[in-house]
Formats: C-alpha cells, structure tokens, sequence
C-alpha cells in the first residue's frame, strides 16, 4: 500500500471549516518565535545551547527569511496550546501532519522529514525478532502523540508516559518490554546511548509520520512561503545535516540491504508537500 498517497487523500479534505484565526496586524514572519523540544535527542536537545535537526532547520528558516529566530521550550501535550495562544508563531517540533492536528485550527509547511514506526528494545534482549513475537509484551507508548494510538495486536498497549524519555527510563529499569514511537525518534535515543538499545521492527507497525512546521490556520501566504524555504532546504541542506544528526541511521540505512538507502526513506518528496501542506485558510 502507498502510505504516502493514502495519507495525502486523508488529509486532502481536512481545513474546510470556518476561520476561527485571524492573523495579527504586524507581519506575522517578521521574526520567529519557534516552539521546540529539549528532549528530542537528534531532532532537539539541550538547555541553552540546543542542536539537533529541528534547530538546523529552525535557523535555516531564519536565515533565508532575514529574520531573527528565538526558540521556546514545548511538549507533545502543549505544543498546539501555545501555537494558538500566541506564545510562538512556530512549531519544529518532530510534529506529524495530521487531519485531527488541522481540525484543530493548526496548519502545517512542509513536510521536511518522513518516518515509519518502531520498537525500541534493550540491546541485549533478542525476544522480539518478528509481529508474533510482540503478543504479550508490555509496549509504552508517549501519551498525545501518533504513536499512543496504534494498536499492535496482542501487546499490552497499556503503560503510557508523558514522554519518550519517560518510556526509555522504564525500558532501561526493566519496567517495559520496548517502546513505541517513530523510528528516527528511537533511533536518537540509540546515539544517545551508545549500545544500551536497538531499533527493532521498522514500519511493521503504525504508519507514515510526516512531520511539518506548525502554523495557525489564517497564514496560508505565510504558510506556503515557508514551503518555499523548506525545499531549499531540502535541496541543499537536508543530506548534510541529516548527516550530521543521524549518522547512526546513515549507517543502516545505506542502500547495500532491504533497508533502502536513508535518503529514499526519510526524506520528502516534493508531491508530499504537495498533497499535506498549507491546507487551511
């Protein structure tokens, strides 16, 4: 099944209410207030001096706009509350496109990544090898996100945390058999890491992630000049930085096996961004 299109259709109906967001008067992109994570390893991490890619792409942005860019702190459970209440007018946060995300007022530029979903397991444990093998195993799951809503038959789907980091420090005390999220998320926590876990099972589970950058329904100009600058960087910048972010993922995704190589699995297409961006007016 082509995900890809699957979802695009999905989501090509979504956005059609009314506008219940006006923009402000002064020029909405004249500087970024951006909402990121801190707890994202490889997308987003630090305390003052964050890095990761969704930085690279945040000051990327700022850059090609000419603009000043300032990052604020966000989770999965307020990242849509603060974009709606004004406290940033972005959001790079590894934040999937989704038809219940537009309904709820957010539009989304890009997509400037795409991911499957998978098992993170502890390094030394080899009891998930296949989907038969996940029956009774305990899977946590990061609650208000994508990945807390599959439902892998016969795991026990019960254990969700506030965050990823949470479910990785229940993983490491034995507390759960693996964790459930996208796969570039665990794989982050894998270079973290260095041999503690494995990234097991990749998109036998769960569904294309596409992840944009946030931005409220009423900014469609904005919203598509954002996309502009997105292809830029996927043109000149992504394998680069990608590169420098993942290069565990670089490393198994190298194209000699059934993996494919890592620029054909995780990075978008201009007909993604075609059918999944700046939907909302």
């Amino acid at each position: 099944m082509n995900w890809r299109a699957l979802l695009g259709v999905l989501l090509l109906t979504a956005g059609c209410g009314p506008e219940t967001e006006q923009p402000p008067d002064r020029p909405f992109l004249e500087r970024l207030t951006v909402g990121v994570a801190n707890d994202a390893p490889g997308f987003s991490t630090g305390s003052t001096n964050l890095s990761g890619f969704d930085i690279d792409l945040m000051h990327f942005l700022a850059d090609s706009l000419q603009v000043p860019a300032a990052p604020t702190i966000v989770t999965s459970r307020n990242r849509v509350a603060i974009l709606k209440n004004r406290s940033v007018n972005l959001v790079i946060s590894n934040f999937s496109i989704t038809r219940e995300r537009n309904e709820q007022g957010v539009d989304f530029a890009g997509p400037y990544m795409v991911t499957d979903q998978a098992l993170l397991v502890r390094a030394d444990d080899h009891r998930i090898t296949d989907r038969g093998s996940v029956r009774g195993k305990s899977i946590c799951t990061e609650d208000t996100t994508t990945a807390s809503l599959v439902d892998i038959p016969g795991a026990d789907m019960n254990t969700k945390r506030p965050t990823t980091r949470d479910c990785v420090e229940q993983l490491a005390a034995k507390g759960t058999d693996a964790v459930f999220n996208d796969t570039l998320v665990l794989y982050g926590y894998v270079q973290a890491h260095p041999g503690k876990y494995r990234v097991v099972l990749p998109g036998t589970f769960g569904q294309l992630q596409f992840y944009g950058v946030a931005i409220l329904r009423g900014h469609r100009d904005e919203c598509r000049k954002l996309n502009e600058k997105i292809k830029l960087f996927l043109r000149n910048d992504w394998v680069r930085r990608f590169q420098d972010q993942f290069p565990k993922v670089v490393e198994e995704y190298s194209g000699s096996d059934d993996s494919g190589n890592y620029e054909s699995e995780f990075k978008p297409t201009d007909a993604d961004m075609e059918s999944l961006s700046c939907k909302l007016r």
